[in-house]
């Protein structure tokens, strides 16, 4: 076709062709150098340097962002995959995180494909008070809403250390009430988990089950729930939902960021990343830790929720305006309970490796036997559902991003 055209038409058509080729380049650059430093696991003081704003200058969002969303946790795994979703929105975007347990990697690889003027990083923590209302200040747009999903997350590790995890879920989650109190900004979307239930006596899970956690991670969640609800009823102008979510695991089909688990996280870390390791032969083998529950096989049942869909519910629930006081709550998952047995074999598929897999009969420290969620309503006010319900797929959506880190293919 391009040899059929003549003329002046032609010039241009050549040379939009030569500056589409250009942009397409520089963007594949742009991708490996994101995937690159993705793969880098560096954390701790310093190492925002080329990413981070200093919040002492003002910072200029571009004039035609829909709203200034405030992402707490946005290096660590659904925090990351919210900011991503979020500047494809059109928002624009400002982090915090301390990189406690989040990936400067990820922070970069969303740098580097945000629009210019969209996305701001703040290196700070939620426990001190100046850290905070510095990602809210000096910005020339005012914070419109708050997806808050900085917190540690691992149920052994809160029975080992507790205090760790009141600290760390409940009171800084108190922490940025008080910062958006003083600052009038009335809308906070929470991040919460299912590990608020328990053991439950009927199934599926319903947003009226009774919360009954038996860990102090699911304790410190429903505490911060509380402390949210509690605030709101003393402001009447401030709105809320609150989103209990089921075990998350994915990445980002495109491939720009993706779970990867630091090494020293890994005797704590999802499923689906242990699972990975042992198929990249990081670990020996996979551990699977208790197999005499009451299940269909004895391992653990749970709802596995893809993390583009986790945060699609997040970002729906904000533009459909289902944001109340009290605050509204959803579940959200797929309605689907897959035991740890069937995971393992599914990724065992996934990856075409013959993984060894040990089955230890003793359980994790404050476990619980089945979780899966009824998600009628979610549906129901808001037409939500779980797009990636394929275990197959979603695997394979992780697995990909894990592999071609691990191989430097996209390097």
């Amino acid at each position: 076709m391009r040899a059929c055209l003549h003329g002046q038409n032609g010039r241009e058509f050549l040379l939009l062709d030569a500056r589409q080729r250009v942009e397409d380049s520089r963007r594949e650059i742009a991708r490996a150098t994101a995937l690159r430093t993705f793969a880098s696991l560096q954390s701790g003081d310093g190492q925002f340097g080329d990413v981070a704003s200093d919040t002492l200058v003002s910072f200029n969002f571009a004039s035609d962002s829909t709203a200034h969303a405030l992402v707490t946790g946005g290096a660590g795994f659904i925090g990351s995959h919210c900011v991503l979703a979020l500047l494809q929105h059109g928002y624009a975007v400002t982090t915090i995180d301390n990189l406690s347990r989040g990936n400067v990697g990820a922070i970069r690889a969303l740098k580097f494909n945000a629009r210019k003027g969209s996305f701001r990083v703040v290196h700070g923590d939620l426990g001190r008070i100046q850290d905070v209302e510095a990602a809210f200040r000096n910005t020339n747009m005012p914070v419109d809403v708050v997806f808050h999903f900085a917190a540690i997350a691992y149920v052994g590790e809160s029975m080992a250390d507790p205090l760790k995890y009141y600290s760390n879920i409940t009171s800084n989650t108190v922490n940025l009430l008080r910062v958006m109190h003083s600052l009038g900004v009335k809308i906070l979307i929470y991040s919460s988990t299912c590990a608020v239930y328990g053991n439950v006596d009927s199934l599926p899970i319903t947003e009226s089950t009774p919360t009954k956690p038996i860990n102090p991670y699911g304790r410190s969640k429903l505490y911060a729930e509380n402390a949210i609800k509690d605030y709101a009823s003393s402001n009447p102008n401030f709105k809320a939902a609150i989103l209990r979510y089921f075990n998350v695991f994915g990445s980002d089909p495109e491939g720009l960021i993706g779970e990867l688990p630091r090494a020293e996280l890994r005797e704590h870390g999802r499923i689906s990343g242990a699972c990975f390791d042992a198929a990249l032969k990081n670990i020996d083998k996979l551990t699977v830790m208790g197999t005499q529950f009451p299940t269909r096989d004895g391992t653990t049942v749970r709802d596995f929720v893809h993390v583009v869909d986790l945060v699609d519910a997040h970002i729906t629930v904000m533009e459909a305006n289902r944001l109340e006081n009290p605050p509204v709550l959803y579940n959200v998952g797929t309605g689907n309970g897959i035991s740890m047995r069937e995971f393992v074999e599914s990724c065992k598929n996934v990856t075409g490796v013959d993984v060894d897999v040990y089955y230890r009969a003793e359980p994790r420290p404050g476990d619980y036997a089945k979780v899966y969620a009824n998600v009628d309503k979610i549906r129901r006010e808001l037409g939500w559902v779980a797009k990636y319900t394929d275990l197959s797929e979603s695997l394979m959506h992780a697995w990909v991003f894990r592999k071609k880190l691990k191989s430097g293919a996209w390097l």
